[in-house]
C-alpha cells in the first residue's frame, strides 16, 4: 500500500529526475509483454475507459488505524480516570497526573484525527478517464476538481516510491519540457521490488497504451469484470469478491493472514465509504464522453453477468 498523493502530495515545480527519464513509457512504443487490467476497469467502451485509483484497494486502512489507536489510548486514559474516581483518596493525588496525561494525549488525538480525515469525508474513489477519441486524460483530483491533459503530452514513467515500491506516474510538464507541474498515479497497480515492477507495471501500462493507441479491440478480452462503483458504493459481497481476486494468486499460507487482515479492516472501510461522496464528472467531460448506442465494446457493472 502507498498513500503518496493522498496523505502527502506529490512534489511539483521540480525537474524530472534521471530515474524518471530512464524509465519513461512512450505512448507510441509497444512493450513486449502481455497486457493486464488488474481488476481496475470501472467502465469501458469505444469512446473512453475509466479506471479506479491506487487508494481504492486499501480504503479503510487509515480509518482502522486511526480509530484503533484512539480507542486504545482513550480506553487507557478512561480506565485511569475511573480508577482514581472510584478509589477513595486517589483523586486528590492523581488529578495533576491525569490532567497532564490528557494534555499530552491531545496532540496524539489530533494527529490520528488528521489520519482519519485522509480516508473519510472525501470521495469513495478517484477515477481516471481516458478518452481515445479526443485523446484526453481526465483525472479526478483529491479535492474534487478535474485535471484534463492531452494524452500525447503526458510524461509517463515507472517511478520509485519512498517505501521502496514502484508505480506508473503521469507528469504534466511545463512548457520547458523539464519542470513537473503536476503528477498523478496512472494505474492502481503498485509493485514491490524494482525488477518485479519492470514486468508487472509494464503489463499494466500496455493495457492502457493499447486501448488508447489501438482501440478497445486490442484489450477487450482482458476485461472480465468491471468494478460496480461508478454510481453507488460497494457492497460487502463485492468487497469480499474483490479481495478474493486480489489475493487469489498468492500462496495459500499468505491468503489466510491477508484475508484476516481484510476482515479486520472492513469495518473501517465500510465507515469510510459511507462518509465519502461518490465522484461525479463535470457536465463538460460527460459531454465529450458519449457512449454509442449498441456499442459492442461497452463494459460496465451491468454487463458483468454477461462476461
Amino acid at each position: 500500500m502507498d498513500f503518496r498523493g493522498l496523505a502527502k502530495p506529490y512534489p511539483f515545480n521540480r525537474p524530472l529526475t534521471d530515474a524518471e527519464r530512464e524509465r519513461r513509457l512512450l505512448q507510441k512504443q509497444r512493450q513486449e509483454v502481455d497486457p493486464a487490467y488488474q481488476l481496475s476497469v470501472i467502465r469501458m467502451n469505444s469512446t473512453f475507459m475509466e479506471l479506479v485509483d491506487k487508494y481504492f484497494a486499501w480504503k479503510g486502512f487509515l480509518t482502522t488505524v486511526a480509530l484503533g489507536f484512539c480507542c486504545m489510548i482513550g480506553g487507557f486514559l478512561l480506565a485511569m480516570a475511573l480508577y482514581s474516581l472510584t478509589t477513595p483518596g486517589r483523586m486528590e493525588t492523581d488529578w495533576p497526573w491525569l490532567l497532564l496525561m490528557f494534555g499530552m494525549a491531545s496532540p496524539v488525538f489530533l494527529l490520528f484525527f488528521w489520519v482519519f480525515k485522509q480516508d473519510n469525508f472525501r470521495f469513495t474513489h478517484y477515477p481516471i478517464r481516458l478518452n481515445r477519441k479526443t485523446r484526453m486524460v481526465h483525472v479526478f483530483r483529491i479535492n474534487g476538481t478535474v485535471l484534463s491533459v492531452p494524452w500525447d503530452e503526458v510524461f509517463f514513467c515507472i517511478a520509485p516510491l519512498p517505501q521502496g515500491n514502484w508505480e506508473i506516474q503521469g507528469h504534466v510538464l511545463d512548457k520547458d519540457g523539464v519542470t513537473v507541474k503536476e503528477t498523478f498515479c496512472a494505474f492502481p497497480e503498485i509493485a514491490g521490488s524494482r525488477y518485479e515492477s519492470e514486468e508487472s507495471l509494464k503489463r499494466c501500462w500496455e493495457f492502457i497504451r493499447r486501448y488508447m493507441e489501438n482501440g478497445p479491440t486490442s484489450v477487450i478480452e482482458q476485461v472480465k469484470y468491471c468494478l460496480p462503483i461508478a454510481d453507488h458504493r460497494e457492497s460487502f459481497v463485492f468487497g469480499f469478491h474483490r479481495m478474493h481476486f486480489w489475493i487469489g494468486a498468492a500462496p495459500l499460507l499468505l491468503q489466510i493472514p491477508i484475508l484476516l487482515m481484510y476482515l479486520a479492516i472492513y469495518p473501517g472501510r465500510w465507515l469510510a465509504m459511507r462518509t465519502c461522496k461518490i465522484p461525479i464528472w463535470p457536465v463538460e467531460i460527460k459531454r465529450v464522453c458519449p457512449i454509442e448506442a449498441n456499442d459492442p465494446y461497452r463494459r460496465d457493472a451491468s454487463t458483468n453477468e454477461q462476461l
